[in-house]
């Protein structure tokens, strides 16, 4: 560490004439000198969707004890047992009718306990309840440039009846800022990153500016020069990772624009598209790791698919869509199917984890400040069963979160119990999230 007598403010941005302005990540320098080791680290929050449930035999371990054997499907996470908890017997809300159904049910009310507050075929009223990501907002992110983050990869639909009888937006979103003010999600990662780092003014003049600079880091090349003849050799090095990191986002966006360019306008996409979805995973984990590392969000809400999604899995070998693949019958075959989707999606998430991990945070890692929700809204996707649903908090919260656990919750217990042992390791100000009955001991 270098000691001046000079710091940086915490949320420094380098601007360029243009309008880009690229948040720094955590230096030594933003830190008064002789206290940077002792400065404490903000906490992250993200909470990533999984539609369709799992195969629960394929993902729960059999035992409790530390040093439990991972199930197939958790498999890719086992390098970062030491940051992971398990929770199984867990019953998420059922779906019915008068909360969503058993589709849209699932993922309304997995971040809040209760879903659409909205009779079905109703338009008329927009209602739920205030979720898990806000109240953790209320906690941590009151002085971020993005308060959260509301991500996913793909719109359910907007038109009526296109939705199980309710409004869409109840498919399209996992998070309310209160009851009444559903956050929807952005599924475009261009449009997520100009909202990280683009310039200001209209939507027009943004697409001329970034047209004009072709990078937010070629628009900033003086400024960071600037700042780098003023900091130490682990500033410096940690500074060079993240415009490395920003830099190879833009390069995965760049790419995969350019691949949409090369497909006529009025040509069908074949389904699938080989590739495609898998680098709209990427570079939207990518993106969510910017804003954690540059603490430009400290809270983010993943959906990685729609429950009754189309969408296909050709990219890993199996064209048909999740949703019907997660109706096996119990067939060995469509099992194999079921669990290698949700395998896939369990190493897109152990990627992120990974590069979380490898970028420090002070004297740590942004692993071990960030607490990371993984779940879906159901158990067996088969019969779309609420009972053992997957369930996971991985990370360091900071020092609050052992990890290498499976923690067995009592039969029947209610998901939102964990929403609210999860709101407590955050210090979040909640008394009950949805029909909570107790707040869970992570």
């Amino acid at each position: 560490m270098i000691v001046t007598k000079s710091h940086l403010p915490r949320h420094t941005f380098l601007r360029s004439a243009l309008g880009a302005a690229v948040a720094l990540p955590f230096l030594d320098a933003m830190v008064p000198a002789l206290s940077a080791q002792t400065a404490p680290r903000p906490l992250r929050f993200g909470a990533i969707y999984l539609p369709n449930g799992v195969q629960p035999e394929e993902w729960h371990p059999d035992d409790t004890r530390d040093g439990f054997e991972f199930k197939p499907i958790m498999k890719p996470l086992e390098p970062y047992r030491e940051h992971m908890v398990t929770v199984s017997g867990l019953k998420a809300p059922d779906g019915n009718p008068e909360n969503g159904g058993v589709h849209m049910g699932a993922s309304a009310a997995w971040l809040n306990g209760v879903g659409p507050l909205t009779g079905q075929g109703d338009y008329s009223v927009i209602r739920s309840e205030k979720s898990l990501d806000q109240f953790v907002a209320d906690a941590i992110a009151a002085d971020t440039p993005l308060r959260s983050l509301q991500v996913g990869t793909e719109d359910m639909g907007t038109s009526a009846g296109a939705c199980d009888g309710y409004p869409c937006v109840f498919f399209n979103t996992l998070s309310w800022r209160d009851a009444i003010s559903p956050l929807p999600m952005g599924i475009n990662p261009r449009v997520t990153f100009r909202r990280m780092f683009g310039g200001t003014g209209s939507e027009a003049k943004r697409r001329s500016d970034l047209r004009l600079k072709q990078s937010v880091l070629d628009s900033i090349v003086e400024e960071t020069s600037a700042l780098q003849r003023n900091l130490g050799p682990a500033d410096h090095a940690i500074l060079d990772a993240y415009l490395t990191d920003v830099r190879e986002v833009e390069r995965q966006l760049d790419r995969m624009e350019a691949r949409a360019g090369a497909i006529s306008p009025d040509t069908a996409a074949p389904g699938g598209i080989p590739d495609a979805f898998d680098d709209h995973l990427t570079v939207t984990y990518d993106l969510m790791r910017l804003a954690f590392e540059a603490d430009i969000s400290r809270v983010f809400t993943f959906m990685v698919g729609h429950e009754g999604s189309s969408r296909s899995y050709a990219h890993i070998g199996i064209p048909e869509p999740h949703h019907p693949v997660s109706h096996h019958l119990n067939r060995p075959a469509a099992i194999e199917n079921y669990v290698k989707i949700t395998t896939y999606h369990t190493a897109k998430l152990a990627e992120f984890i990974g590069k979380l991990a490898s970028r420090a945070d002070g004297d740590g890692t942004l692993l071990d400040r960030s607490l990371i929700y993984y779940g879906s809204g159901m158990g067996n996707g088969n019969t779309h069963d609420r009972n053992d649903p997957p369930a996971l908090v991985i990370g360091g919260a900071n020092g609050r979160l052992r990890g290498n656990r499976h923690i067995a919750a009592e039969p029947g217990e209610p998901t939102a119990n964990v929403l609210l042992g999860i709101a407590d390791m955050a210090n979040a100000d909640v008394d009950r999230i949805g029909r909570s009955t107790r707040r869970f001991e992570l």
